[in-house]
């Protein structure tokens, strides 16, 4: 017979770092935050959700392809590390490279100025083996030493969950604003809940949460009553039609399809009014 856990061995707190550690973590970190390549971006927007596989990533690069097509310079930062699928979502094949002062250099495609794990493998089966600590460094070194020259918006695709990467994020990425996604399932409700409570501790302005893979057997209205719960903006749903998932599969955006459109215009209206 095992023993007890104790309390304190599942209390979710980080183990104790050495002084030596943690003074080594602050000058990383002070450094990340004074040689910084954002200066030319305008605004930063997070999608995000408590809960993965709810379609943070579908609709991060519908979002960045219908800004886009409005005129605006748009990047995407794809911050699942260890799961990165913008690259997938969007059809590339292309390669992240470094440039001779040692930055990310972002693949354009489309109009679109992507940085992914997903660019650096070329079989996207091989895992990426990293652990938690060093996960939310990899994540800030992405969004911070890439160069991405001027941007109207980049948009961050958040890994699901509110631990390593989603705060270093919040902490270090200057993120304006955010849109919540969530599906109908109480899990992913639940979830989603627990991302926004998040962003309300960081004073982040909450675009709205839209309801992915909406009706049928998944149920629906669930991301309209959470939004009256927390006061925020419900910006509509999203039915998982055969359209939208032949799409997916092929590495193709459809924000102009008539189930979408209705949800992306207001949304890609609130980004570009954050701007003025």
């Amino acid at each position: 017979m095992g023993l007890p856990i104790a309390p304190a061995e599942v209390s979710g707190r980080p183990p104790e770092e050495s002084d030596e550690f943690r003074k080594i973590t602050a000058r990383a970190d002070a450094e990340r935050k004074t040689h910084t390549n954002l200066g030319g971006v305008k605004r930063i927007v997070g999608v995000h959700s408590g809960k993965g596989g709810v379609g943070k990533t579908f609709l991060t690069v519908n979002l960045a392809a219908a800004l886009a097509e409005r005129g605006l310079s748009v990047g995407v930062l794809d911050a699942d590390v260890d799961c990165p699928n913008v690259p997938k979502f969007l059809g590339m094949t292309s390669r992240l490279f470094v440039d001779t002062e040692k930055r990310f250099v972002p693949v354009n495609h489309r109009g679109i100025k992507v940085v992914s794990m997903g660019l650096t493998r070329d079989d996207e089966a091989e895992p990426f083996m990293i652990r938690g600590p060093a996960k939310h460094r990899v994540a800030i070194d992405l969004l911070t030493n890439s160069d991405w020259g001027a941007l109207d918006v980049l948009l961050i695709d958040f890994p699901p969950g509110t631990a390593d990467v989603p705060l270093s994020l919040l902490e270090f990425g200057n993120v304006e604003a955010m849109l919540y996604v969530t599906t109908p399932q109480k899990e992913a409700v639940t979830d989603t809940r627990k991302s926004i409570r998040l962003g309300r501790e960081f004073k982040i302005n909450i675009l709205g949460i839209v309801e992915n893979m909406s009706g049928g057997v998944f149920g629906s209205d669930k991301a309209q009553a959470l939004a009256e719960e927390f006061g925020i903006a419900y910006l509509g749903s999203i039915p998982l039609t055969s359209d939208i998932l032949m799409a997916n599969e092929r590495g193709d955006t459809i924000f102009t399809d008539v189930s979408m459109e209705e949800v992306v215009k207001p949304i890609v209206d609130a980004i570009i009014a954050e701007g003025h």
